[in-house]
């Protein structure tokens, strides 16, 4: 085995995932209150009812105690990218996206993982890319089939 001499500013990929997970939920945290703050029609108050609604049709809590709603105050709580007391849930900040219709609380949460929401316009790019390729390959076995008859 040989060894290896790291420098000074050597991190180890756990430094590094590390590093990135420490970051997510403030930012996770920042991206709700973007989302909430630029809520047109929406209050806070709106937007913490309808988790609670969406939560008990799902017969899940959206927060680990034994609330079985949303209150404001903990939206609020939920909301502050500076509270590293009250940490929303998974399922909490995947209800707030679905209220607010805006996935932007969880880019940072694929992003840890070296992953990227596709937005429509990625999508209609992604399908005409591959409406090429697989139309390349038809007229491929278009010319291997001409060359058999």
């Amino acid at each position: 085995m040989k060894a290896e001499q790291l420098s000074l500013f050597h991190s180890s990929n756990d430094e590094k995932a590390a590093t990135l997970l420490a970051g997510v939920l403030p930012q996770v945290r920042a991206a709700m209150h973007r989302v909430a703050g630029a809520q047109r029609v929406l209050s806070r108050e709106m937007i913490a009812d309808r988790m609670s609604e969406i939560s008990r049709f799902a017969g899940v809590r959206l927060s680990a105690g034994n609330a079985k709603s949303v209150t404001s105050a903990t939206l609020e709580k939920w909301l502050n990218p500076a509270d590293r007391e009250h940490p929303p849930t998974l399922l909490a900040v995947l209800t707030f996206c679905m209220v607010t219709n805006d996935p932007a609380p969880l880019r940072p949460v694929l992003a840890a993982m070296g992953l990227k929401l596709m937005t429509p316009e990625d999508k209609t790019m992604r399908d005409y890319g591959r409406a090429c390729v697989e139309e390349r390959e038809a007229r491929k076995r278009k010319k291997q089939l001409e060359a058999g008859i």
